[in-house]
């Protein structure tokens, strides 16, 4: 009896993921390095993703080391993400709850990168892979311009 259960249970917990934007894998490239960056301010836009609309990172570097960043999502209509992004359905929707944990992640993606000084170890979060693969790119490009 324990044991189907368990099946059970299991087989809940991997439908019921099934909705869920999957974990970005961290891929080798993800990993930054800023021993040729220079002192400067870069704002990079990301690439449209045609559905979620797109994310501006700007990023300060200051002596070798990332001393600022912030990240902005944008909707299609050009519209930040915010506390209002996804709240066409209504507040209570699993739209609106679904669009909230993009917004959450977009203030914590900057957020890691600065404390931890390693792309490499920002957390994709599931639900805002969207908006993680965004930041990844954003981040490098913005890298990679501050070492021209």
């Amino acid at each position: 009896m324990k044991k189907i259960f368990f099946i059970i249970c299991a087989a809940l917990l991997m439908t019921g993921c099934g909705d869920e934007e999957k974990i970005s894998l961290k891929p080798a490239q993800n990993i930054i390095n800023l021993n040729a960056a220079k002192d400067g301010i870069y704002t990079i836009e990301s690439s449209l993703n045609e559905e979620f609309g797109k994310s501006v990172l700007t990023l300060t570097i200051k002596d070798k080391k990332i001393t600022a960043a912030s990240f902005t999502g944008y909707d299609l209509f050009g519209n930040v993400k915010d506390k209002n992004y996804g709240s066409l359905t209504g507040k209570d929707s699993d739209d609106y709850k679904k669009a909230q944990v993009a917004v959450d992640a977009i203030k914590i993606y900057p957020q890691q990168l600065v404390e931890t000084q390693d792309l490499s170890k920002v957390d994709a979060i599931s639900g805002a892979t969207i908006s993680y693969d965004q930041f990844v790119e954003t981040t490098l490009r913005a890298v990679e311009e501050a070492a021209k």
